[in-house]
């Protein structure tokens, strides 16, 4: 009996053993079999596809048109324009504005963004303009780059300040109920870069040409922006400028210069901004176009383009853009077969419940897919 038991026993802990060699025989096949199923899902370096590339360029508009102040006829004018021009730009709303913006940015969520006419606006009271042409007004009223920052970040988007470069700074009097109160007006252009996006060597200079109005002793100076950009791998030369929107006789040398700036760079180039002179014509156009550069709306894209531009107040009820001014160019980067491009802000959809357009242009981005 004992003997029985002893067989039993023993022929039980063997059948145990065999069971549990079954078992890890059949967890190292699973996970053997886990390995084949996973190995197609990791891709080596040489087959993995590298991540499209994103680029927007966007002039979100200071507010007002500036021509009645810049064409004033005498000095006594001054007070009253700027007056005019400060309640225009207040009306425009751009914290409202910049939300619609942002919105857009979210759909898109580009990995750079070339912007203009980002603009701080500052007020003194009592004014000192007329007797101290330096500009020392410090109270904000408005800063626009806080403001669309901000307007990302509500959305949940994570980018940053890549690079920026001053341009005009200006402080002009103006009369009010209280007396005569400055207002300043500093432009910038800017460069955001989305939070993932790797960068270095930023740049920003002004152009050596400027438009100078006599009657007020201004110039308006106008830059550029620039940074090298990596996204999957690749590293690009990005550049943001706002070309002279009123003459031709500066905004022609400033093309000349910025492509000479750029004329012995070898990354890729990516070229944004608001360039004031209209597609396929325009004289700045072709001088882009002679030194290399690529349109890449021309690629591959739906309706016109155009990006501008709205009524001064922005509020016409339907879009009055008549021409193709906000523009992407490439150098020295050979494109996909699939570049997609398209306009943003510039649908009655886009327009604000007070009526207001996001800005008097339309936003441009480009969608780059290689293989």
């Amino acid at each position: 009996m004992i003997k029985k038991m002893n067989f039993y026993s023993k022929f039980s802990k063997f059948v145990s053993s065999i069971k549990i060699m079954l078992l890890l025989f059949g967890i190292l096949f699973s996970l053997s079999g886990c390995e084949r199923i996973s190995d197609p899902m990791l891709p080596d370096d040489s087959t993995l596809e590298a991540e499209p590339l994103t680029v927007m360029t966007y002039n979100v508009y200071v507010g007002s048109s500036a021509e009645p102040l810049l064409s004033v006829e005498t000095l006594a004018q001054v007070p009253t324009e700027v007056a005019n021009m400060y309640t225009n730009v207040m009306a425009s709303d751009f914290p409202g504005r910049a939300v619609a913006i942002a919105k857009s940015i979210k759909t898109y969520q580009p990995h750079l963004i070339g912007l203009q006419e980002i603009s701080l606006i500052r007020r003194q009271s009592p004014g000192d303009s007329i007797t101290n042409r330096t500009p020392d007004a410090e109270e904000v009223v408005l800063d626009y780059l806080q403001i669309l920052m901000d307007a990302l970040q509500a959305e949940g988007l994570n980018y940053q300040v890549a690079a920026k470069v001053e341009n005009i700074d200006v402080e002009m009097p103006m009369f009010t109920a209280a007396g005569i109160v400055d207002v300043r007006l500093t432009d910038y252009d800017v460069i955001l870069s989305r939070s993932d996006v790797a960068i270095s060597r930023p740049t920003n200079a002004n152009y050596e040409n400027v438009l100078t109005i006599e009657m007020l002793g201004l110039e308006i100076e106008r830059g550029y922006t620039a940074i090298d950009a990596t996204v999957s791998g690749v590293t690009y030369r990005v550049v943001n400028t706002h070309l002279e929107a009123f003459v031709p006789e500066s905004r022609i040398p400033q093309t000349q210069e910025l492509v000479d700036v750029l004329s012995q760079e070898t990354l890729p180039i990516i070229l944004l901004g608001d360039f004031n002179t209209p597609a396929p014509d325009g004289t700045a156009y072709q001088i882009l176009l002679a030194a290399g550069y690529v349109d890449v709306w021309q690629m591959d894209s739906i309706g016109t383009g155009n990006t501008c531009c709205q009524a001064d107040d922005i509020l016409n009820p339907m879009s009055g853009h008549t021409k193709r001014i906000d523009q992407i160019f490439v150098r020295n980067l050979e494109l996909p077969t699939s570049v997609m491009t398209n306009t943003v802000g510039d649908k009655p959809s886009d327009r604000l419940s007070s009526g207001l357009w996001p800005s008097d242009h339309a936003g441009v981005v480009a969608h780059f897919t290689f293989e």
